[in-house]
């Protein structure tokens, strides 16, 4: 046909399809051999295969950060009020199975430190107002479990509201075991977005978070949701986590069943510097594999069926995604690349403030603690964070400019190591490619099943939650 760069690709019933990852584009094989001509004039449009000087400006200063910032950062202020867990789930970060990342402590954040960080992120809100004057304070609060320290929780609370006049978004993320009557109270009146974090049904739930003592925590956690749930009177928001021995089935079964919950984030457990998953054996990749055909198939009879979307589908939710994903990507026909971080999902250090308990700025709650991008006594290190994304930038425009990923890559700082340079590892590119050559072709074949359900799903599920968290704030 041609020696453009492209993937050609088949879905389930055998339709044929071609993407081309220049331009993030993907056109029917068959529609492509009906018209040379339609063909040629789509691929000689400008921007649809790039040039060699199609990446523009490499090195920024720390004041084209800074402006950069100004403009889309700051977008949330994340406090490390603990370094402190009654739990110890075994696939946390803080486990001791995480390189570069610290372990349980028993240290908590004090107020000044807390004021501090408070007065530094509010103080860019103001500073940055005449390029972003619509831009909403978000104060989260992480820990460890935050709630071990909720009085500091409260202090903050209370400062913040003294120092802003107008709407300030609070949220906490917590384990659920500390939800008493008086905190949910409190995070209902403060009108507190809540994230509990649990991994569906009981067993799945119990054989990874546990207690100090090596309990399971779902009972008490769940009661401790339900009695949060008729408090606030919205459904509440979930983190749910799943590894190679969770029973997709039973996922399902358990959020339909559960109608007082709601998945805000479901994701597979962190795969970079871990040892986590050598206890899988050959048979538990097997089991995981049948588990998610098995989900497929079910979801396929809906999509078929043209059931409408359920909020409480952990199916729905899970492969609806997958194929959002696939089609909410923009089209790229830019002639050249003026984006600051050149390619994969990497966001400008100092878009989101995370201040650990002893006042350090990280790019996030996530990324190992390797490098500092500040603290709360001297503020952002804008020059820092231009040295991040000048190194960042020379890595991937050599090893990413050519990759079939490189308009869709959701990679980013929290499986990247920068203690001694960017090193980016080549088996995470390998999965990442890996996966979405998969889900190109479930995407499409959801797509010849039902053109309108992706859509549909789409626009209900997310003007749903976007609407619970309206009414959370």
């Amino acid at each position: 046909m041609d020696k453009l760069d492209k993937y050609e690709f088949s879905t389930y019933s055998g339709g044929e399809y071609i993407y081309f990852p220049d331009s993030n584009i993907v056109l029917g094989k068959k529609w492509i051999e009906e018209d040379e001509k339609r063909y040629k004039d789509i691929i000689n449009l400008s921007g649809f295969q790039k040039e060699e000087d199609y990446n523009t400006k490499f090195n920024y200063s720390g004041e084209d950060i800074k402006i950069n910032l100004f403009k889309a950062g700051f977008v949330q202020l994340a406090i490390e009020v603990t370094s402190q867990c009654n739990f110890r789930c075994k696939y946390c970060v803080f486990s001791g199975r995480y390189s570069g990342q610290r372990i349980h402590k028993t240290d908590n954040m004090s107020l000044e430190t807390a004021k501090k960080s408070i007065d530094l992120y509010l103080r860019y809100i103001e500073e940055a107002k005449d390029y972003n004057p619509n831009r909403r304070p978000v104060i989260s609060f992480y820990g460890g479990e935050p709630l071990l320290n909720f009085d500091l929780i409260k202090q903050c609370v209370e400062y913040a509201k003294s120092l802003y006049d107008e709407q300030i978004y609070f949220s906490v993320t917590t384990n659920g075991s500390l939800l008493t009557d008086d905190i949910i109270d409190f995070l209902v009146k403060e009108k507190f977005s809540t994230i509990v974090s649990l991994d569906g049904y009981k067993e799945n739930h119990d054989r990874n978070r546990v207690n100090a003592s090596g309990h399971g925590t779902f009972d008490f956690v769940m009661k401790n949701i339900k009695k949060l749930y008729e408090k606030q009177k919205t459904p509440v928001f979930l983190s749910t986590v799943f590894d190679y021995k969770t029973d997709f089935q039973k996922m399902e079964e358990f959020f339909r069943e559960n109608p007082q919950v709601v998945e805000l984030t479901i994701n597979g457990v962190n795969s970079f510097g871990t040892d986590y998953f050598n206890q899988f054996t050959k048979e538990d990749y097997i089991f995981f594999n049948k588990s998610l055909e098995e989900l497929k198939e079910s979801f396929i009879v809906d999509v078929q069926e043209g059931k409408n979307h359920n909020l409480n589908s952990f199916m729905h939710r899970v492969l609806g995604d997958i194929c959002t994903s696939i089609f909410m990507k923009q089209v790229n026909l830019n002639p050249q690349n003026d984006k600051v971080i050149k390619y994969t999902g990497s966001c400008i250090p100092g878009t989101k403030l995370f201040v650990d308990y002893q006042g350090e700025i990280y790019i996030c709650e996530k990324v190992s603690r390797e490098v500092s991008i500040g603290n709360v006594y001297n503020g952002l290190d804008f020059n820092k964070c231009a040295d991040i994304v000048n190194q960042y930038n020379e890595v991937v425009s050599k090893k990413c400019n050519k990759c079939l990923l490189r308009n869709t890559c959701k990679r980013c700082f929290t499986s990247i190591t920068m203690k001694k340079g960017v090193d980016i590892h080549p088996d995470i590119c390998k999965e990442k490619i890996y996966d979405f050559k998969k889900d190109l072709e479930f995407a499409y074949s959801i797509f010849e099943l039902n053109p309108t359900w992706i859509g549909t799903y789409f626009n209900e599920y997310y003007d749903k939650i976007k609407e619970m968290a309206v009414i959370i704030k």
